[in-house]
């Protein structure tokens, strides 16, 4: 019975989540589960952050860190509980899968000079204690963001990590656990930290 309750009222706010942010998604013929979320900071009036297509099922959630970014997810995509935290671009196109507990992460977060990142430090604390959002007033213009893009039919495992600038070719397979830090072949396997080429997919295997 508790449980029914529960599912009720995350359904129930995530309806309302979606009717406060129908100015800035796209959404077409998807489902969603109710742990799906998406957080905007600052968002400017009318700009789409997420494009969505069809027969789409996601249960994860889509964060920004700021009024930047932009989400696009295909046609026929499955994300479980996973996080895509983006500034610049996360770009993932049709019949992908993604289990649960993965990052895909398209910025360094900080700046890589520790001077900077004590300023955030600073900015934080002030914004916190202000009632703002703890990163409402991040200087941003230090921190290094590149877009990202899986191509379709790409599959990847539980409790991976995709950082900045990567491209994810299609039909890759990405192992279970894996860091992604370069660009990943078309119809290979790859896996680890940091994840490289285990094998070349090959025959049926491949379009």
């Amino acid at each position: 019975m508790l449980s029914a309750i529960i599912s009720f009222l995350r359904r129930y706010k995530l309806k309302i989540l979606l009717k406060k942010i129908k100015n800035h998604v796209q959404i077409g013929n998807s489902n969603f589960f109710e742990m799906f979320s998406i957080n905007l900071i600052k968002p400017i009036k009318n700009k789409k952050y997420v494009k969505i297509g069809d027969n789409t099922i996601l249960d994860c959630q889509i964060l920004f860190e700021s009024s930047e970014g932009e989400v696009t997810i295909g046609n026929n995509v499955f994300i479980g509980r996973s996080s895509l935290i983006c500034r610049s671009k996360i770009e993932i196109e049709d019949n992908v899968f993604m289990a649960w507990g993965s990052y895909v992460y398209d910025h360094n977060s900080h700046s890589l000079d520790y001077k900077e990142r004590e300023k955030d430090i600073i900015q934080q604390l002030q914004d916190y204690r202000n009632g703002a959002i703890f990163i409402e007033n991040k200087n941003w213009d230090v921190v290094e963001t590149k877009p990202i893009k899986i191509c379709s039919n790409a599959w990847i495992g539980m409790n991976c990590i995709i950082l900045k600038g990567v491209t994810i070719g299609e039909g890759a397979i990405v192992g279970a656990g894996s860091v992604v830090t370069k660009d990943v072949p078309a119809w290979t396997v790859v896996g680890g930290n940091p994840a490289t080429v285990i094998k070349e997919l090959n025959g049926n295997l491949k379009r």
